[in-house]
């Protein structure tokens, strides 16, 4: 994945330290929290650990829709420092939406 500052961390090193699962911050109305949610990233970034994994089981894919589970994944890379790793999880129902959500990640970096 490329990070907002153009890195590329997908290097030839393997995945090491801490990947966290997030959760998906809502409000009261149940619409996603964006901006908590790139605090969050940020926030996991300076307690030391490595990486994101956005749309988990953990952050609650199944109930998002297209968009915003899209914009987790776009929140994510933009308040991902240098050499921080997101790790978009792409689970899905079928395997062509499991392909779609894996091409999705590629694309956004």
């Amino acid at each position: 994945m490329v990070n907002s500052q153009g890195s590329n961390n997908s290097g030839s090193k393997p995945w090491h330290g801490i990947l966290t699962a997030t959760a998906t911050p809502f409000r009261p109305d149940l619409s996603i929290d964006f901006d908590k949610y790139a605090d969050h990233v940020t926030w996991l970034a300076s307690c030391g650990n490595s990486g994101v994994i956005p749309n988990g089981s953990l952050g609650e894919y199944q109930v998002l829709t297209r968009d915003e589970r899209k914009s987790m994944v776009t929140t994510a890379i933009a308040a991902a420092p240098q050499g921080f790793h997101v790790v978009p999880g792409v689970a899905a129902y079928g395997a062509a939406e499991a392909r779609e959500w894996t091409e999705h990640a590629a694309s956004a970096g």
